[in-house]
C-alpha cells in the first residue's frame, strides 16, 4: 500500500499515459482507492435533495451494495461493464482537468490525511465493506420515511472519503454513522 495523494496519482496518471486515458486507466491507477469515489457519487445523490424522489434511496443503495460487496471480496479496483471501462478522454483534456483541479484536491487533502491506518489496511478494509454492503440494503427500507435515507448515505460518504484518503479517523465516524443506522432501521421496522 504506498502512501501517494490523490494528486501524486493523478500526476503519475498524467504522466504515464499517452494520446487517451480510459476510465480503466483511471480506476487501476487508484487501486484500491477507486471504491471511494464508487461509493461517494450514490450516496451523495441521497443525501442531496435528489434523495426525496421515490427509488432514488433504492437504486442508489443497491448500486453501493455491489460495489462494496467487491471491497469484501478483495478486488484490488472495482470492476465495471466493459462499456464504461473502455470510454476515454485525450490526454491534452486529463492535463487540464488535474491542473484545473489541482488547488482544490490540495486543499480537500490538507483536511484528510493518511492516520490510524490500522483501520484502513487490508482485514478492516473487508469488514467496513461488508458492513458497509449491509448499511447499503438498508436505504431501502428507510426510503419509506422521507430523508431517512440520508443517515446511511451520510454514513457511506464519511467511509467513501476516508478509504479514499485512507484516513482511519474518518473511517471511524462513518462507522458510528452506520452504527446509528441500525438503530433507525429497528425504529423505522418497528413502526410498520
Amino acid at each position: 500500500m504506498t502512501s501517494s495523494t490523490i494528486m501524486d496519482l493523478l500526476d503519475k496518471l498524467v504522466e504515464d499515459t499517452q494520446e487517451t486515458v480510459t476510465v480503466e486507466d483511471v480506476v487501476s491507477s487508484f487501486e484500491e482507492r477507486g471504491f471511494g469515489p464508487l461509493l461517494l457519487i450514490p450516496s451523495l445523490l441521497v443525501i442531496l435533495p435528489t434523495g426525496a424522489i421515490p427509488g432514488v434511496p433504492s437504486i442508489c443503495g443497491i448500486t453501493l451494495f455491489m460495489v462494496c460487496i467487491q471491497l469484501a471480496a478483495g478486488r484490488d479496483h472495482p470492476w465495471l461493464p466493459k462499456a464504461l471501462r473502455e470510454r476515454s478522454i485525450s490526454h491534452d483534456k486529463l492535463e487540464k482537468a488535474t491542473e484545473k483541479s489541482r488547488p482544490y484536491i490540495c486543499k480537500i487533502e490538507n483536511l484528510f490525511t493518511s492516520r490510524f491506518t490500522v483501520i484502513s489496511n487490508k482485514a478492516m478494509r473487508t469488514f467496513i465493506a461488508a458492513l458497509s454492503a449491509i448499511v447499503a440494503l438498508s436505504m431501502i427500507p428507510l426510503e419509506v420515511m422521507p430523508f431517512a435515507a440520508s443517515l446511511p448515505a451520510l454514513a457511506l460518504t464519511l467511509t467513501a472519503v476516508g478509504i479514499t484518503y485512507r484516513d482511519g479517523v474518518v473511517i471511524a465516524i462513518g462507522l458510528l454513522l452506520q452504527a446509528s443506522t441500525g438503530i433507525l432501521l429497528y425504529q423505522v421496522m418497528g413502526m410498520l
